[in-house]
């Protein structure tokens, strides 16, 4: 079966896998075996693919960063010259990438420090408040991703309506925080 997906193929599906492993099991549960076994192929198989489980786990982790960075390029491509906007909409675009990747939800909560949303906070709050203190800009950016973490989260749990007008009050409030003081 392997030789017929091609090695490109199998290390997809040892990704892909390896997602839903991770979700199951965290990475302290985490088992080649099991992933394989999902895939289909031998337990020696990830082997040709993947030194150990460890190096699974971080491919695990570059193709969702690798993702969500597409997606906050594009946002950013859309909104070049306003980085208030980009800002915003970047925050928008993680609470829907999470919303709409439920695999992909371990490894965003896992290590946000990695991801992009926060590189992209860090770069961009002291361009949209310059006055203030690089202390400041630090507080905001992290009340800025707590709002945008914290409202991916309460509509995951269903604990408020993901519906537009929902998504309209949490531009508002990102908004406000990047109002100068």
């Amino acid at each position: 079966m392997e030789e017929e997906l091609g090695s490109a193929s199998v290390r997809e599906q040892l990704i892909t896998a390896g997602i839903e492993e991770l979700n199951a099991h965290g990475v302290a549960g985490f088992s080649l075996r099991r992933v394989a076994a999902a895939c289909n192929i031998s337990c020696a198989a990830p082997y040709k693919h993947f030194k150990n489980k460890e190096e699974l786990i971080g491919a695990i982790f570059s193709y969702i960063k690798r993702q969500l960075e597409l997606l906050l390029d594009q946002v950013a491509a859309v909104y070049q010259g306003d980085s208030q906007t980009q800002l915003i909409e970047s925050c928008v675009a993680y609470i829907r990438f999470y919303i709409a990747n439920p695999n992909f939800r371990s490894v965003l909560m896992f290590s946000d420090k990695k991801l992009p949303l926060a590189q992209r906070v860090e770069k961009l709050v002291p361009l949209c408040l310059p006055a203030l203190s690089p202390q400041e800009q630090q507080d905001r950016g992290y009340v800025i991703r707590s709002i945008a973490y914290g409202a991916a989260l309460m509509l995951e749990r269903g604990e408020i309506p993901y519906q537009e007008s929902m998504i309209q009050r949490i531009r508002g409030s990102l908004a406000r925080e990047l109002e100068s003081p």
